[in-house]
């Protein structure tokens, strides 16, 4: 059966799961422990699952599913100029809306997305940009403007320079601060299950990551620069501003992202009322729930004093909301099933 193509694009960045696990991973503990197996399948609905062990995968579903051994051990991750890549490689200085991007990809990667990665950043960087000036972000990141560097690999990732966790568990790309990105071309444009997705498909779902890791810079910025290990918050926020700013972008249908994200959302709440985020796609839907119900009752202006908040205070993300906004974790859960009713 043929799914539509933002439904296609949807399910795919919700894959990228891990977009964004090294922005957390790698500044404080390892995300895993011991050596473990993680499974990743697609169940009857479309949406993907992970889960830890192959036996954990519903048997009707097991024959496709993708398992990967995962490790705490692996490389040190290089900077984005440092990644060897194959090849004849491009390279772009550019001046974007969110400042100089320098540029980085082999050129067989230009394949997938009928169109050179320099357009793509371009675009997501422009809708960024349309995002935050739109907004009332803080004047400072109403005009963000920072160095970026950015690295389009080929599947074949040299394992020197790659933490072994983020090869394995087939992650289509990750951020580190201020501004580094990586993009796995192939990842992007097929995800670990090798779909065949036309060009138009794969510059859409290109568009989706690098506005999450885009969002993490945002993020970055909002805390001042300051280090504040909290996965769920740190994802819940990328997811919120990849739905946000998509509203900005001229290849995405307005809101479309959103419903889809509540979508997933949705399922989440039905299948546990209690919220422990363990990193898959329907817990990034649900932690973005938490940024949509401050800024559809209060505005981005209010979600924007949260994070001063707990940048001044060191207050987590649920006491700064509390003194902030003065909503008490049960009045923002309960805001939060007022958005998936």
């Amino acid at each position: 059966m043929l799914r539509s193509p933002i439904k296609i694009i949807v399910i795919r960045a919700l894959f990228t799961c891990a977009a964004a696990l090294l922005f957390t991973s790698s500044w404080h503990s390892p995300a895993f422990g011991s050596a473990k197996e993680i499974c990743i399948y697609t169940d009857e609905k479309g949406a993907i699952r992970q889960v830890n062990s192959r036996s954990a995968v519903p048997v009707n579903f097991r024959s496709k599913a993708q398992c990967f051994a995962e490790t705490s051990k692996g490389a040190h991750l290089a900077a984005p100029e440092e990644i060897k890549l194959d090849g004849n490689v491009r390279r772009e200085m550019m001046v974007s809306s969110l400042g100089r991007i320098n540029l980085r990809w082999p050129r067989k990667v230009e394949l997938l997305f009928g169109r050179t990665p320099k357009r793509a950043v371009a675009d997501a960087a422009t809708t960024a940009s349309r995002a935050l000036k739109a907004s009332a972000f803080p004047v400072h990141l109403q005009t963000f403007n920072q160095e970026w560097s950015i690295v389009f690999m080929d599947e074949e990732l040299p394992e020197t320079q790659i933490p072994r966790s983020l090869i394995s568990n087939c992650h289509p790309a990750w951020m580190t601060p201020p501004g580094n990105i990586y993009v796995v071309a192939q990842r992007v444009a097929a995800g670990c299950g090798g779909q065949k997705i036309t060009a138009r498909e794969a510059n859409a779902t290109l568009t989706h990551i690098l506005l999450h890791e885009i969002g993490h810079a945002i993020e970055f910025e909002l805390l001042r620069k300051r280090l504040m290990p909290d996965r769920m918050r740190s994802e819940g926020f990328a997811s919120w501003f990849e739905q946000y700013s998509s509203d900005y972008s001229s290849i995405i249908r307005k809101g479309e992202m959103r419903r889809r994200y509540v979508g997933l959302a949705k399922q989440a709440v039905a299948a546990s009322p209690t919220f422990t985020f363990s990193g898959s796609g329907h817990d990034y839907a649900r932690a973005s729930l938490y940024f949509h119900a401050i800024v559809d009752r209060r505005g981005v202006r209010t979600l924007s004093q949260v994070y001063d908040t707990m940048a001044t205070t060191r207050l987590s993300f649920f006491s700064a909301i509390d003194k902030t906004v003065h909503w008490n974790r049960k009045r923002l859960e309960d805001e939060v099933l007022r958005l998936i009713k």
